[in-house]
């Protein structure tokens, strides 16, 4: 017996399957003040290593938090994101609320929560190559808060590693 448009099912499975996989993956980070290991106000994971076009979904469980990117277009930060990659902040969220960027840049993208920066409130999303910047002498000399640095120095210690 034969099942008409079998065939276009088929094909029309294999070219979604297809256009899924070009979408890029989606890697989720919770914003909370206090994460799993008890360590207060932080992005859990602080480093997500993602391949070019792969979205980041900030998840937000607790009030009074941000994630922006490292770069002059936010707030006169110093850019700590590849050379060309656009500036993003999510703004303050409620809990419950999500945000969403797509990195197509390759390199090392650091991002922080505005309000709790000096608590080493940061994390990096290491992009395909990571090494083509900005790398770890980037962040040291940039005049960010110490414990910023601390936190994303250990981050570039652990993408490394």
């Amino acid at each position: 017996m034969k099942v008409p448009g079998k065939g276009k099912v088929a094909v029309l499975g294999a070219l979604m399957l297809g256009a899924g996989s070009a979408w890029g993956e989606v890697h989720e980070v919770e914003v909370r003040n206090q994460g799993s290991d008890g360590q207060r106000m932080v992005f859990e994971p602080a480093l997500v290593e993602a391949a070019p076009g792969d979205t980041v979904r900030f998840v937000f469980e607790d009030m009074g938090h941000n994630a922006a990117a490292y770069h002059p277009d936010n707030r006169g930060k110093p850019s700590l994101v590849p050379e060309g990659a656009a500036a993003w902040d999510s703004g303050f969220k409620k809990p419950g609320d999500a945000f969403e960027v797509t990195l197509d840049t390759e390199g090392a993208h650091h991002y922080f929560c505005l309000p709790h920066e000096g608590m080493a409130m940061v994390g990096l999303i290491a992009v395909g190559d990571a090494g083509q910047g900005p790398g770890l002498d980037a962040v040291e000399d940039s005049g960010i808060p110490d414990a910023a640095k601390a936190k994303l120095r250990k981050l570039h210690e652990e993408l490394d590693g």
